[in-house]
């Protein structure tokens, strides 16, 4: 992608594409034909994006088995061992996922998951990835973490990412942290944690997830008033899926669920995870936020997009107020040349300001790889 200035930036579909299938041979040549035939069946290499961008898992599990965690629900136990691709297996197997853009505009990378990025058995490896990644791929990264990141470590992340790393450090409660994260860091060293990022350079931001009515929803102003004093001027905030197990593990905590249980869409089926109506309460903490000077984000893709200075033009960016004051420009000529040399049959594409409807016969995979590189919502209608 070639930026042209501060408001016009250059997309060619072919030139991203040629990039990914560049760094692509790349990689082949440095791994052996084993470690290729590993990372190809590694679920990097298939797994489709998520809207805010392809999940990065650095291990598998958590130590930490906080009392909301819905990973056991998923499969994956409370205790952590580290992701068995190496780094270079890593960024080859994202590398051929057809779903993911590749490149510094490229597809999201979300690492934090499914484990703790920074626990001590994945802390090497969360490393080694991040290098790979921006050695390699160069795409936008965000870190979710409940963990403590010394000051040292903080310079040494800036250092190996060059600066382009977005930060969320989770906090959602200062009374209850003991019941609710029996093993993870107290809320005084994670707010060290944001501080020390600071100090490091990069813009971390405070991530307040999950809102819990009526076990941490009075707590907001108190979160809001400790954040002021480290210098944190931007709160995430992130909803709540419930299983039904975590209902029973609140409970037996002696937890009060009730005001949970009346925002509930539906009762949960089996290992179901089912959001809770919060909209109201997300009302309210913006109206706190704003006595505070705090910025609120609603989406982690939002933050990512301002940290990495990635434009986005996708139909939520009216609603959440994103980043978008550079212009994306490409050819629709081209894109449909493009599909065509990938040999999918296409009768027309029509553009808007947000959304490429496209009127043929497409994969989801390429899809998904148009919608990273034009930043627009990526509509097939089959004929």
């Amino acid at each position: 992608m070639k930026v042209l200035d501060m408001k016009r930036m250059n997309v060619s579909v072919f030139s991203e594409y040629r990039r990914k299938v560049r760094i692509v041979e790349e990689l082949e040549n440095i791994l052996s034909k084993e470690e290729r035939r590993q990372a190809r069946n590694d679920f990097h290499a298939k797994r489709f994006p998520r809207p805010c961008g392809l999940t990065i898992h650095t291990g598998i599990g958590c130590d930490y088995a906080c009392s909301y965690c819905y990973i056991p629900d998923m499969g994956f136990p409370f205790k952590a061992k580290p992701y068995p691709l190496t780094g270079k297996q890593l960024a080859y197997a994202v590398a051929i996922n057809p779903s993911v853009a590749i490149g510094p505009y490229g597809t999201f990378l979300a690492f934090g998951s499914v484990t703790e990025p920074f626990l001590k058995s994945t802390f090497k490896k969360t490393l080694q990835y991040l290098e790979n990644i921006v050695k390699y791929l160069e795409n936008p990264i965000q870190i979710s973490t409940k963990s403590y990141i010394s000051l040292n470590d903080a310079f040494k992340l800036k250092r190996i990412s060059n600066g382009k790393l977005s930060f969320l450090v989770t906090i959602i409660t200062l009374k209850h942290h003991k019941l609710l994260e029996p093993k993870a860091p107290p809320p005084e060293l994670r707010f060290e944690t944001l501080y020390n990022l600071k100090k490091a350079g990069f813009r971390p931001v405070l991530f307040l997830r999950p809102i819990m009515p009526g076990i941490n929803d009075d707590e907001i102003e108190d979160i809001f008033a400790k954040a002021e004093t480290y210098g944190i001027r931007r709160i995430l905030i992130g909803s709540f899926r419930v299983t039904n197990r975590i209902l029973m593990k609140l409970s037996a905590l002696h937890l009060d669920t009730s005001k949970i249980m009346s925002r509930l869409r539906r009762k949960p089926k089996g290992n179901e995870q089912v959001p809770i109506v919060i909209a109201d309460i997300k009302e309210k903490i913006v109206r706190i936020a704003g006595k505070y000077d705090i910025k609120v984000y609603f989406q982690a893709c939002q933050v990512c997009s301002e940290d990495c200075n990635v434009p986005c033009w996708l139909p939520c960016t009216t609603k959440y107020k994103c980043t978008h004051d550079i212009e994306i420009v490409f050819d629709v000529d081209e894109v449909r040349e493009f599909l065509t040399t990938l040999g999918f049959k296409v009768r027309k594409v029509v553009v808007s300001p947000y959304t490429l409807v496209i009127y043929g016969d497409i994969s989801k995979h390429i899809a998904s790889f148009l919608r990273w590189v034009i930043k627009k919502k990526v509509i097939v209608k089959h004929f």
